[in-house]
């Protein structure tokens, strides 16, 4: 690190009343939806609880806490003086969502309450969206090998067994209609076989992906608001019981997207229109952009953040949970600088339903791109930003 810069980061620490927000890009995910997988009934001999609205959709509750979402985002763009109370114009706030039913409803229940009555447009696709849709495009032989062996090499460095006996106890799994009627009846010992083909979402069968399934319900239901006795059926009254289990979870997802051969392929399109986006010389004062946790978790990793650790959640890419790219504008020393932060709700804030406002805010966790070195406020230099935003464009 050279003198210059060390001088530009403390003249800038100083000088934090002079800042001036002058752009925001936000990359959410949808809020609470129905559970996607279409197997649970076998994992289990138990009952599970009956949802309202169809597999994968956005619930009323999701609607709901993206709707507190919407109106705070809408209170504290006003507040740093970016957007005015009157209706925003496309050339202020453009919204983007993704074509499933569960990233348009979300994206639509965010303005609406953000900003009531204003009519504003979110824009989709009819179809598959090629900038969302987290497939494989590198068709070579070679590529396919490649992520096979790096998915291969993540699953041996897992160690789940403890939490593999836990969620066997809580399915009962020994009953359930994979063991007595497949014959698949040990968790821990049964292989995991990682998927890759192009035009495909890279994909992994076997224990894991059984175990994701069951606590995505479970982790849905929880936020959805169910009766503690109905959500994973009492079995996990506490923490220290949701921690037995959300490595599996966690290790699913690190297996399928955070490889960084899979990540850069898969990312490459909506990093590419991010990047786009952030470098234009006219561009919407807010891009708001409504994807899935596949989305964040290969955009996290194609664009090189650090690991980070999110308080009061048991997920690491939570619903309704965004990335918020913010551009600042330092009127003393003439120089823009980057803050991102991780925008959510608390699992408990979730599940309770509590409104959001300035007063009482969602969680924030300052996120570190490698090769953009923040100061004490988390703040780095615009112009190594866009060094890393014209390499993503251009590879």
């Amino acid at each position: 690190m050279d003198i210059q810069f060390l001088i530009l980061l403390t003249l800038f620490t100083k000088s934090n009343c002079d800042l001036v927000l002058k752009q925001v890009l936000i990359l959410s995910r949808h809020n609470v939806r129905t559970p996607l997988a279409k197997n649970l009934e076998l994992m289990t001999p138990k009952i599970w609880p009956v949802w309202k609205e169809k597999r994968g959709y956005l619930t009323a509750k999701g609607a709901l806490l993206e709707g507190f979402m919407g109106a705070y985002f809408s209170k504290w763009l006003q507040k740093e003086g970016l957007l005015t109370d009157q209706c925003p114009t496309e050339q202020e706030l453009y919204v983007y969502a993704n074509s499933a039913q569960r990233t348009v409803a979300s994206a639509q229940a965010f303005v609406d309450d953000g900003f009531p009555g204003c009519n504003v447009t979110v824009h989709s696709q009819t179809n598959s969206d090629p900038i969302f849709n987290p497939i494989v495009h590198n068709k070579t032989a070679a590529y396919k090998q490649e992520a096979l062996d790096q998915m291969q090499k993540k699953l041996r460095l897992l160690s789940l067994k403890s939490c593999y006996d836990q969620i066997e106890k809580i399915l009962d799994y020994e009953q359930s209609k994979l063991c007595l009627e497949q014959g698949k009846c040990d968790l821990n010992t049964d292989k995991n076989q990682p998927y890759v083909a192009a035009g495909a979402k890279p994909n992994l069968t076997g224990p894991l992906k059984i175990s994701k399934s069951a606590i995505d319900s479970f982790i849905m239901e929880n936020y959805e608001g169910f009766h503690s006795n109905e959500v994973a059926w009492g079995m996990l009254p506490n923490e220290q019981k949701w921690y037995s289990i959300i490595d599996l979870s966690r290790g699913y997802h690190n297996v399928i997207f955070n490889t960084t051969v899979i990540a850069k392929d898969v990312a490459k399109p909506l990093v590419k229109y991010m990047s786009e986006m952030l470098l234009k010389d006219d561009p919407p004062k807010v891009l708001f952009l409504m994807g899935h946790d596949a989305n964040i978790y290969t955009v996290l990793n194609l664009m090189g953040f650090k690991p980070y650790y999110l308080e009061k959640q048991y997920e690491v890419t939570p619903a309704g949970g965004k990335i918020v790219f913010q551009k600042w504008w330092d009127k003393k020393i003439k120089q823009y600088f980057l803050k991102v932060n991780y925008v959510y709700q608390s699992t408990d804030g979730m599940r309770k339903g509590y409104r959001l406002s300035l007063e009482y805010p969602p969680e924030f966790t300052l996120l570190e791109l490698n090769g953009c070195t923040i100061n004490n406020e988390g703040y780095c230099p615009w112009q190594d930003f866009k060094k890393l935003l014209t390499k993503f464009i251009s590879a």
